[in-house]
């Protein structure tokens, strides 16, 4: 079976997470968190160049240097799963990315995935809904969102993803109904391990 590569996407607070891991734990698929990831590192290099080790919005530094480390190595673990034939989910933003139209194209190319097949799974969510998450969740990290609110969604309208040659699979996560066996209907079934008993979670689907 051809390994599966996940691009899981959407914000901060869209519930992307729990997705994932739900989805990663129902069919054994790798699964990876830039933040737990990188978090370590990310905090410490941001520290000695004097900010906040949370400071990633509105930060040049972090953006230009730290964020592109982050998903080298994000990446590069990824890879070293998929040549071992496991599918793989990657939870990040990619925003940072979302304008580069042939990105999937240059990571095939770069890791030779010839035999994965990569897919976009997109989170999307309410703004009224968004913004009581983040505040529920009390996250230092969230604080420049939350004090900066219309900038941060109209960051969110602006930052379309761009890329190309690659299936985007759309799920909205604004109510408490979530069919897990939907999901995994609109993914690559001819790859997908068998599943454990069905589940439902507290999430609902486009």
């Amino acid at each position: 079976m051809k390994p599966v590569l996940i691009f899981l996407i959407g914000s901060a607070g869209s519930g992307k997470s729990t997705i994932g891991k739900k989805l990663a734990s129902a069919h054994h698929f790798c699964y990876l968190d830039k933040d737990v990831l990188c978090n370590t590192f990310t905090g410490k290099l941001l520290e000695a160049k004097g900010y906040s080790p949370h400071a990633r919005d509105g930060n040049v530094y972090y953006r230009d240097t730290v964020m592109p480390l982050e998903y080298e190595t994000l990446l590069n673990v990824a890879n070293d799963n998929l040549q071992l034939g496991r599918s793989v989910i990657l939870d990040a933003p990619f925003v940072g990315y979302f304008s580069e139209s042939d990105y999937i194209q240059h990571l095939i190319v770069k890791y030779q995935w010839v035999a994965v097949i990569p897919v976009v799974l997109q989170v999307n969510v309410r703004e009224d809904v968004l913004r009581q998450r983040l505040q529920n969740r009390g996250l230092e990290r969230d604080a420049w969102k939350l004090d900066h609110w219309e900038a941060f969604v109209q960051a969110l309208e602006a930052n379309v993803c761009m890329w190309e040659n690659i299936e985007v699979i759309s799920v909205d996560n604004s109510s408490d109904e979530f069919d897990l066996d939907r999901l995994t209907a609109l993914l690559p079934m001819s790859t997908m391990p068998s599943s454990s008993p069905k589940e439902t979670t507290g999430m609902g689907i486009e």
